[in-house]
């Protein structure tokens, strides 16, 4: 690296940081969720505003050159994993089994559905769409578990912010999505096996096997490492132990995945859960990674994700087939969400609200369309497209759930009771 490249990768740095937090201060003043700003102003210094207005000032800010490139995915990598952590410590799986057949119809159709839709859009998509030298299966699969996933943060943060969360239909609503992003980061992690391959039969066995045996191994050996692991750390004079474990146990799950051909984030994301469930959490170090974190690095995930958006692709046969993802996107969750819990009994409103609950994808989103992009299974059209849902679903899904809510009569309850029931999930759910 040459000191022109490191000078250049500092201005990139601040610049974006800077940028991530202007944007979350105007979405936080517009009310709506932190990333979306930060999102935006990525986009603004990429080539959809910049470098259309610019293009000399965009090129020199952010140059093409591999280094450089290389540098800023580093720290955006960074930024997705805190993110993943931070997730999966507040994912609570308890909560599934004692949700019942309501929240297993939310899940079958709010997965199910999303799925199956997004699978044949990615088997019909135009030629000229699918990335140079990836399969369409592999590319339909992508594209079916984008199509899937939920947001949990986000869905928890609006279900708060409602004064929902201690209620049925928050519990049913946060339940699914729980059960909807743990099968989606499996689904994710297979597809990412094979993204860059050809569809041989061994490879997918492998893959499959692999990952069972990871996941079965982390939800009984991994468990007691875990537990040892933090046990010991709090035993150690020098501070900062448990935080440095919390840390190390999350890369080395990370890496553990991807030494079996699998995306880091399944790793981390289940290193997270087995952390999150420990019985008196260093709350000083849990706080620590979402004040660094939430401070830096996964603002400038989301600034760089918008920098690499390239929305002046989006034309022609493109822009059709995105306006038409979109259509699909959210009418698959919302059908889907509402027909599951509609058959497991719950009435028509408080369904329909399922479904618009789910359909935010928010965050969780971002950071697909990222492995995506870095996989080469998407490419800089289908980006734009899967961006473009992540917003637009997170943007919608409160005013909706408010109407749906207010037609059906749910009760709000007390906040105060709600605060309580969210225990410390109300608060260290950032608004991302």
């Amino acid at each position: 690296m040459t000191d022109d490249q490191l000078l250049r990768f500092l201005v990139d740095v601040v610049v974006l940081v800077v940028a991530a937090r202007l944007g979350a201060e105007i979405a936080a003043r517009l009310r709506l969720p932190l990333h979306v700003g930060e999102l935006a102003m990525g986009i603004a210094l990429g080539p959809s505003l910049l470098g259309w207005a610019w293009t000399r000032g965009s090129h020199a800010l952010f140059p093409a050159d591999a280094v450089s490139r290389s540098l800023l995915d580093v720290i955006a990598s960074i930024g997705v994993i805190l993110l993943v952590l931070l997730a999966g410590l507040e994912t609570r799986l308890g909560v599934l089994r004692s949700a019942g057949r309501v929240v297993l119809g939310g899940w079958i159709g709010g997965f199910g559905v999303p799925f199956a839709a997004g699978l044949a859009l990615g088997m019909s998509a135009p030629e000229r769409l699918l990335p140079a030298g990836v399969d369409r299966p592999v590319f339909a699969l992508f594209l079916a578990t984008a199509m899937s996933i939920s947001a949990i943060p986000v869905i928890a943060r609006i279900l708060m912010d409602l004064r929902l969360y201690g209620t049925r239909i928050g519990m049913v609503i946060l339940s699914s999505a729980i059960a909807d992003d743990t099968v989606g980061w499996i689904v994710l992690a297979v597809v990412a096996g094979l993204a860059g391959g050809a569809l041989e039969p061994w490879p997918i066995v492998r893959t499959i096997l692999l990952t069972t045996a990871f996941l079965v191994g982390a939800v009984t050996v991994g468990r007691v490492l875990v537990d040892r692991a933090i046990r010991v750390s709090r035993r150690l004079r020098a501070p900062y132990g448990e935080l440095s474990t919390m840390l190390l146990l999350v890369l080395a799950f990370g890496a553990l995945t991807q030494w079996i051909g699998v995306h880091l984030v399944l790793g981390a994301f289940v290193a997270a859960i087995l952390i999150g469930r420990e019985p008196d959490l260093d709350t000083e170090a849990v706080s620590a990674v979402r004040n660094v974190g939430m401070g830096v690095f996964v603002p400038f995930f989301f600034a760089y994700t918008g920098v690499k958006v390239d929305l002046t692709t989006l034309r022609g046969e493109a822009l059709a087939f995105a306006a038409v993802a979109v259509v699909v996107a959210c009418a698959s969750k919302l059908v889907g969400g509402w027909a599951g819990t509609r058959m497991a009994g719950l009435p028509h409103w408080e369904a329909l609200a399922v479904g618009v609950g789910l359909n935010a994808r928010g965050a969780m989103e971002l950071v697909i369309a990222a492995i995506g992009l870095s996989l080469g299974v998407l490419d800089e059209p289908m980006y734009a497209t899967i961006v473009i849902i992540a917003v637009l679903t997170t943007v919608m899904a409160a005013p909706l759930l408010q109407i749906c809510v207010r037609r059906g009569g749910v009760d709000a309850g007390d906040p105060s009771a709600t605060d309580r029931s969210a225990g410390t999930l109300g608060e260290a759910v950032p608004r991302f």
